[in-house]
């Protein structure tokens, strides 16, 4: 292995990561420009790991493989013994031996969730086993699949212990950065500088037969800026030309690339066909080489010191070398050299892509070669290099087949917005819709192109190019798909009752022409619709849509059968049902690599998980949201999950992130517009400052809103989902009338429709009213009623928040016993939820009652299990794993335990659960 000079400081570094690595989860970033010696450092990290006793995983991309599916899941678990991978779940085990091209896949496709939780278990097992480091060389590189899947297993292993070290160059945008997805406490960032004189000197003269002179050195140094890789070249043309005169200026070519094609010319004509091979496959290996140049051929190619050999892998000692080395050669030989490679591959898509790069005229049998490709690539969750297999499918499509052309470049569009890269896919769509096309082709071009803007938060434009594309609508099924775009879009832009009419006309176009998904489809807008203008939701509608959902359309989630369902389900408050649909939305979604609504499924699922008390889970959903958007480039959707991002933070009682949060959401509201971002940033503000007890700023934050609702009225109360906060701040700071009139319209219409949550809120703002009018007696009742509609939900914490008024109206009835108990189940509520900011008033609240609170006795189930272990002398990680806790719930439960027993120590806790066990 090459000696590593001039890094003394980040290898020092590089010391102490890994020695964190070997007992706790953290990660390595290394950064810099090509050349700058970050792969010759990753290699030593690496090394060091193995010295260590870690067992190392790597993977190290090139530039060729960021097309090809899974090529660094190959990398990094192929060397992984079958035993080993015989201990995963069948399922799981199946997915890694497609993945690895073990096994051959069934009709279904490689199902890329399992795959990624394949990934995740194995890791977690290999963790279990010893010190592991996951190591990736030029994540600029790492191919999107491949990229997705360790990500996946990254953000889920954060209390595994698993280091892991990536290599970046600056300043190529990576598909997987480590900087945003590790932890800001568990990175270590290095970015490598130039090499100083003293360290070139010492490269150097390790690297050629003799050293350089002193000035010579100093003007190497000059001329390359201190990078390795170049300083190296610059003097390797000087030892192998004549030697620098005093004074003369050293010759250095513009780049890398040029003293490469000065060196290769030199080569025998099969040493420059291996190195050119090589620089062509996506996965070289000896063998693929020999068969498509010589034996000789790469024996003499490895003799020139840009080879190097690993794991039975052939790659140049740096990427840059193989662009070098392809791009010096001709286009008759890249061609030659494709068409040899499309022989002795057997990956059909990599068998389709070297047809396609061999083909420089049009071929309809290569373009139909790389279309099925594309749907190879689809199927393994791969949408990106669908989308280029598709627009070169198109680029070969032979004159006389014009429109086929347009049709493949459409595709080739959408799967780009699957992707996640819809600048891309709206770059195609402009650029065709340009030129003359087919009436039919024009309206499937501005349905997507209206899609793309609707995302892109262009509301306006989507709602024009749609109704321009119903114009140029001919073909029946085109037209039906056309004005479902014009229900969504004109639902969300103008009213509920303008998609409604479009989800109408939808329908009965889809029952003309008999396509079943699309009658499924219109019928969930209508439901969806319906429910907006305040009709309550029909079920039947909605299973018999779902009854038609045709699964593997290639189409918006935000409109399917399943996501109206699931959203339904949760605007009704019948939460694990939606939890579930979701859960499988956002699962199937995943696996396919789908990540145009990825975003927003995770929004939904944040909010759920956050209306259920799951406010850990939410925080993570809400993070998980806000890295897809940044990674997507949405900015709308960004300010979004931000909005969304606070309110939970709001929950939590996090006043400065909340604050944060919301401040860079109006930010982009100003931009965008978007209403639905006001009113997150309103819920999330008014939400905390009730929780600091200030009513004027909740009111204050919520005004605006609630003034929309007055005038536009309540359809169902989800939609003013806000409103108990803003009635409550409302009564706080005395508008006391105009509080009554909202509440009385906001618990008729919980009525007319049972909406439990709505009357149990309300409830809880009714006794606030009558309390607030001095009707202490009426007040408890009404909040003994709101009680039993909370028995219908799964919302703890607006359980939690009614005890908490109820014992203070219990309080002020001098009920001191009954308002204790109400407190102390707030509280107990409050802080196993870890909203930290009402467990504070719950605390506080309880103080004034004057009343000691119950010992051993009042311990919660949850509490009870935690002491018992504890007692037993289990950890705290320990207990977390047998109860299915996070290790932070158990901590929480474990110091509630102490304080109400009133005691101090894990001894303490055994002698009193052992005499709890006598009794």
């Amino acid at each position: 292995m090459a000696a590593v000079f001039g890094r003394d400081s980040e290898l020092a570094l590089a010391d102490s990561f890994l020695e964190s690595a070997s007992e706790r989860f953290g990660g390595l970033l290394l950064e810099g420009e090509a050349g700058i010696g970050k792969t010759t450092v990753w290699r030593e990290v690496a090394r060091r790991a193995q010295q260590r006793g870690f067992r190392v995983l790597t993977a190290r991309p090139a530039e060729a493989e960021t097309k090809l599916a899974l090529s660094a899941v190959a990398d990094l678990f192929g060397p992984i013994p079958a035993g080993t991978l015989a201990r995963l779940p069948g399922p799981q085990r199946r997915a890694l031996d497609i993945a690895l091209l073990r096994s051959e896949p069934d009709t279904a496709g490689l199902d890329r969730r399992t795959l990624a939780t394949a990934v995740r278990s194995l890791l977690a097992e290999l963790s279990a086993e010893g010190p592991l480091l996951v190591a990736i060389d030029d994540v600029q590189w790492l191919d999107g699949s491949s990229a997705a899947v360790v990500e996946f297993a990254l953000r889920r292993l954060v209390d595994v212990r698993v280091g892991w070290l990536f290599a970046r160059r600056l300043p190529e945008p990576a598909r997987l950065a480590g900087d945003a997805l590790l932890p800001g406490e568990s990175l270590n960032r290095v970015t490598l500088g130039p090499l100083t004189p003293t360290a070139l000197h010492h490269l150097l003269k390790d690297r050629l037969d003799r050293p350089l002179s002193r000035p010579t050195l100093v003007r190497v140094h000059e001329a390359s800026g201190g990078n390795p890789l170049f300083a190296i070249e610059i003097a390797s043309e000087l030892d192998l030309g004549a030697p620098v005169e005093a004074g003369a200026r050293l010759h250095v070519p513009q780049g890398l690339r040029e003293l490469v094609a000065r060196r290769i010319p030199k080569l025998p004509v099969d040493a420059r066909e291996a190195l050119l091979a090589v620089a062509t496959l996506s996965h070289p290996t000896p063998e693929l080489v020999e068969s498509a140049s010589s034996a000789a051929g790469l024996a003499t190619a490895e003799e020139t010191g840009l080879l190097r050999f690993d794991q039975g892998r052939v790659a140049f000692v740096h990427p840059l070398y193989a662009s070098a080395v392809y791009e010096t050669a001709s286009r008759a030989r890249r061609a030659q050299m494709h068409r040899r490679l499309a022989q002795v591959v057997t990956d059909p898509e990599e068998q389709a892509r070297h047809l396609g790069a061999a083909t420089t005229e049009a071929d309809e049998g290569v373009a139909r070669r790389l279309e099925q490709a594309a749907t190879v690539a689809r199927s393994r969750g791969a949408w990106e290099s669908a989308a280029e297999l598709l627009g070169q499918a198109g680029t070969l499509t032979p004159p006389d087949r014009l429109d086929e052309a347009r049709r493949r470049r459409i595709a080739a569009a959408e799967h780009h917005v699957h992707a996640g890269d819809r600048a891309r896919g709206r770059a195609l769509l402009e650029e065709m819709l340009a030129e003359p096309l087919p009436r039919s082709l024009r309206a499937d071009a501005l349905r997507l192109l209206a899609e793309i803007s609707y995302n892109d938060e262009h509301a306006a434009e989507a709602l024009r190019l749609l109704e321009e594309a119903l114009q140029s609508a001919d073909e029946p099924r085109l037209a039906v798909t056309i004005e479902l775009g014009l229900s969504y879009v004109s639902g969300h832009v103008a009213d509920n009752r303008a998609g409604l009419l479009h989800a109408y006309q939808a329908l009965e176009r889809a029952e003309e022409v008999e396509d079943e998904p699309l009658v499924g489809e219109a019928l969930s807008y209508c439901a969806m619709f319906e429910f907006g203008c305040g009709r309550g939701v029909d079920w039947d509608k909605v299973e018999r849509a779902l009854e038609l959902e045709e699964p593997d359309r290639v189409a918006p989630l935000l409109g399917s059968p399943s996501l109206v369902a699931a959203l339904l389900l949760l605007y009704v408050g019948r939460h694990s049902e939606a939890r579930e649909r979701l859960t499988a939305i956002w699962t199937t979604a995943s696996e396919r690599g789908d990540e145009s609504d990825l975003g927003f499924i995770l929004f939904w699922l944040g909010w759920l998980e956050t209306r259920s008390g799951n406010l850990g889970s939410a925080a993570a959903l809400a993070e998980e949201a806000a890295s897809v958007a940044t990674l997507t480039g949405s900015e709308s959707m960004y300010g979004q999950v931000l909005a969304q991002r606070a309110f939970v933070n709001a929950h939590r009682g996090e006043a400065a992130e909340t604050r944060r949060d919301c401040g860079d959401a109006a930010a982009l509201l100003e931009r965008f517009g978007n209403v639905w971002v006001g009113v997150w940033i309103a819920a999330s503000i008014g939400l905390l400052e009730l929780s600091l007890g200030n009513p004027e700023a909740a009111w204050h934050a919520c005004e605006r809103a609630t003034a929309a609702v007055e005038q536009q009225g309540i359809a169902d109360p989800i939609f003013p989902f806000f409103l108990p906060d803003a009635l409550e701040a409302l009564i706080a700071v005395g508008r006391l009338d105009r509080a009554e009139s909202l509440l009385d319209t906001f618990e008729r219409r919980g009525r007319e429709l049972d909406r439990a949550w709505a009357l149990a809120t309300g409830g809880r703002c009714r006794g606030l009213l009558l309390a607030a009018r001095g009707d202490v007696a009426g007040a408890v009742p009404a909040l003994e009623r709101a009680l039993r509609e909370h028995e219908r939900l799964e919302m703890p914490f607006e359980l939690a928040r009614t005890l908490l008024v109820k014992g203070v109206v219990e309080r002020r009835a001098r009920r001191r016993a009954r308002a204790k108990e109400s407190f102390e189940r707030a509280l107990e509520t409050f802080e196993r939820l870890g909203a930290k900011l009402w467990a504070e008033r719950a605390r506080g609240e309880l103080g004034r009652v004057g009343l000691r609170r119950s010992s051993g006795d009042a311990l919660t189930a949850a509490e009870r299990r935690v002491a018992e272990l504890a007692a037993q002398g289990l950890t705290n990680r320990q207990m977390a794993e047998a109860l299915f806790l996070s290790p932070k719930t158990v901590e929480a439960n474990l110091t509630r335990v102490y304080r109400k027993l009133g005691i101090g120590s894990r001894a303490e806790l055994g002698a009193r659960m052992a005499e709890e066990v006598q009794k």
